[in-house]
């Protein structure tokens, strides 16, 4: 086992090409995932730790229910509103085969059962319903609401055409795993409801006309089923989608052992496994099982330990001084990994004058990690320096002797000098020629 880990790290290091988004650490896995595009994000440290494709235009599916989710909930309105479901936004539904909530047409219910019905069991009616009310009637009006607000969350390759996802590229209907996760993590950064509603396993829409009785609704993420074969109990969430052309998708979040991520899975095969189930979940907990077993969000160093040491002047006690980090750099490492793995670039001058108090900052250390940046950290005094007066008043004697302004004083009083030895030579030659010329004129 030890082999196996040791051997895991040198692939870890090993395996860095490329630096994005927030943070510039990334990993790539000993494994190629099964998904046209993937992104994948540890939300303490706000690193992305891979990525695939990132940023490849793709049909989104039911992930885009995630936007309009975000902006049902983002508007402020009362989810216990009773609102009447449109007759015309069926018409596009009933022969596309996909997935709904049960939700007929001109049927009273409310704004918080809509985002159940859209979110668990991925109900395209649910999602057009939300749509409708909140674009005043109109989709077009929605899907501007939608296309901007994505704008505004930085998405750079997105195009909302529906609030469903039913559409595709043909339609203009696209978006990148870097853009939805950028979606889902607006939706994430919500708190509850939102995390409340992807993390229920069912929900009962309350009896309405067309439901004599309440009617259950279930999840469509496995992973969070204990009976399912995908089943993994630090998953929460978030999205499915899938259509033939968008293949299985999956947004996820998942939290063990301290650490967060938010996982975008888009584009495996549009086939399922020897359990039924969609590639998205499979590949999905492949990448988990991984990066669990593999990373650790932890400190990369030790505020209580001296790392470096500089030259101290003016000083009688000692003529160095320690410094340590002033902030231990949390971050995400390889398991294995320890300060021989870690390189250390030190930013310090060649000397720190005394008087010095403890905490005082002195320079910094920028960390690394197979040539990829961690961060970069201020190194502190680990102890208080008083100055030597006699030290210090020799010191700046010599500097005062040995500095520019001295050389130029000197040399500016010997020129001065040399002038007025000139001109007293001058003088006394001139009154010597005088004396001459007085002699002469006075012999005449």
């Amino acid at each position: 086992m030890k082999k196996l880990c040791c051997s895991l790290l040198a692939l870890l290091l090993l395996c860095l090409p490329f630096a994005t988004g927030a943070s510039a650490v990334s990993y790539t896995p000993p494994f190629e995932p099964n998904a046209d595009a993937i992104y994948l994000v540890n939300l303490d440290t706000n690193t992305v730790v891979y990525e695939k494709n990132a940023d490849k235009e793709r049909p989104p599916a039911s992930l885009t229910k995630l936007m309009t989710a975000l902006l049902l909930l983002e508007s402020g309105e009362d989810l216990e509103t009773v609102i009447t479901t449109p007759g015309y936004i069926y018409d596009e539904l009933y022969l596309s085969g996909g997935s709904t909530a049960d939700i007929y047409p001109y049927e009273d219910i409310r704004l918080i059962d809509l985002l159940y019905g859209m979110m668990l069991p991925s109900g395209n009616e649910a999602a057009s319903a939300v749509a409708d009310y909140l674009g005043g009637g109109s989709l077009s009006n929605f899907f501007y609401l939608m296309n901007n607000r994505a704008k505004e969350l930085g998405c750079e390759n997105t195009n909302f055409a529906c609030a469903h996802g039913l559409y595709g590229m043909d339609q203009n209907h696209y978006s990148t795993a870097k853009d939805m996760y950028l979606i889902a993590k607006a939706c994430y950064d919500l708190g509850e409801p939102f995390m409340e509603v992807v993390t229920s396993l069912e929900y009962w829409i309350p009896a309405g006309k067309f439901h004599p009785e309440p009617y259950r609704i279930r999840n469509t993420n496995y992973m969070m089923n204990p009976t399912s074969t995908v089943y993994r109990s630090y998953v929460q969430g978030i999205k499915t989608g899938s259509t033939p052309e968008a293949g299985y998708n999956l947004i996820s979040t998942a939290q063990m052992d301290g650490q967060t991520y938010m996982l975008v899975v888009m584009g495996t095969p549009y086939e399922k496994d020897e359990n039924g189930q969609g590639l998205a979940f499979s590949v999905t907990a492949q990448i988990y099982d991984w990066v669990f077993e593999s990373l650790a969000v932890r400190p990369a160093l030790d505020t209580e330990k001296d790392i470096a040491e500089i030259k101290v002047d003016y000083c009688s006690e000692q003529d160095t001084l320690k410094l340590r980090p002033a902030d231990d750099l949390v971050a995400l490492l390889p398991v294995e990994s320890d300060d021989t793995s870690i390189n250390k670039e030190f930013h310090l001058p060649d000397s720190v004058a005394a008087p010095i108090e403890a905490g005082d900052v002195v320079g910094s250390v920028t960390l690394s990690i197979a040539g990829e940046e961690l961060g970069t950290v201020d190194l502190v005094a680990s102890q208080s320096l008083e100055r030597n007066t006699a030290l210090f008043v020799i010191a700046k004697i010599g500097e005062f002797f040995s500095s520019l302004y001295f050389k130029v004083l000197c040399t500016l009083i010997a020129i001065t000098a040399l002038l007025y030895v000139g001109y007293i030579i001058w003088v006394i030659r001139r009154n010597q020629r005088m004396g001459k010329v007085n002699r002469r004129r006075g012999g005449i």
